[in-house]
């Protein structure tokens, strides 16, 4: 029932959104997606289950302003586990809110500098905010020209932190420094299936996953993340995205297993 509204609600989205657009220049991506577990920065955030997630990106008007609603929830009911809070799924539903800014410096030169610094709120609607909620900061640097080869190193930094103090979010605290590098690569023959390999190497410097009310988290390189995507055209309109990621964790504290998943995404823009 949850995957029909959801639909309902981003297909609606996306038609009012399209009169948006064409009247007054704003531009929107909408995403619906599914994944064959929940992976956010090398936490297993629903032990080993999938979720569903939808979310919709405006583009304020060429400004480099962007808003992004997103709206995640499991495939399967139950509980994760004890080490990870042994909350209930159905509570870790989740709600979360974007605002960013996307810009370049150095035009034209090798060592041209994409950045995005952001802001987000992490929202978990069937628990008491101050017990699950929380925010951060993030500042995203990649280099597209720096390597002749194609390859594109990219470093985010982030601060997490509790929305509200005093409750159970209070362990999600610290920064994370995220190493990444992206690929795109043409199969000989094969133009029509075009991949996007990336690789990333994370540090957590404290944060937490929040919502499942994690335990301390060690400071060390905690996890790094191998995955290979297409993008392939829907003759309807639309991108159809498979993706799959193999990640070697490192510090228990953050996941004690090597995880494989798999993803569906489509995706449209206007």
């Amino acid at each position: 029932m949850r995957i029909a509204i959801v639909f309902v609600i981003m297909v609606a989205l996306a038609m009012t959104s399209v009169s948006w657009a064409l009247e007054d220049g704003l531009g929107v991506n909408v995403n619906t997606s599914w994944y064959s577990k929940y992976i956010w920065r090398g936490f297993d955030k629903l032990d080993d289950k999938g979720v569903f997630m939808a979310d919709a990106t405006l583009d304020l008007y060429g400004t480099g302003f962007t808003f992004g609603l997103t709206y995640a929830f499991a495939d399967s009911s139950g509980t994760t586990r004890i080490q990870d809070g042994g909350a209930s799924r159905v509570n870790a539903e989740e709600m979360r809110y974007t605002l960013a800014y996307h810009n370049s410096i150095y035009e034209g030169e090798t060592y041209k500098t994409n950045y995005m610094v952001g802001w987000v709120y992490y929202d978990f609607p069937e628990m008491a905010s101050k017990n699950a909620d929380f925010q951060e900061m993030l500042v995203s640097l990649s280099w597209p020209e720096i390597c002749p080869a194609g390859v594109v190193p990219s470093y985010t930094i982030v601060k997490i932190w509790p929305a509200k103090g005093g409750g159970g979010a209070r362990a999600v605290g610290g920064f994370a420094h995220i190493f990444g590098l992206a690929y795109d690569y043409t199969i000989p023959d094969m133009p029509e299936l075009p991949l996007k390999l990336t690789m990333e190497a994370v540090y957590n410097d404290g944060c937490g996953a929040g919502g499942a009310g994690p335990g301390r988290i060690e400071s060390e390189w905690s996890n790094i993340v191998l995955g290979v995507s297409s993008a392939l055209d829907v003759p309807a309109g639309g991108t159809l995205v498979p993706a799959v990621y193999f990640q070697i964790s490192m510090e228990d504290s953050v996941n004690p297993e090597d995880e494989l998943w798999a993803g569906l995404t489509y995706n449209i823009s206007f």
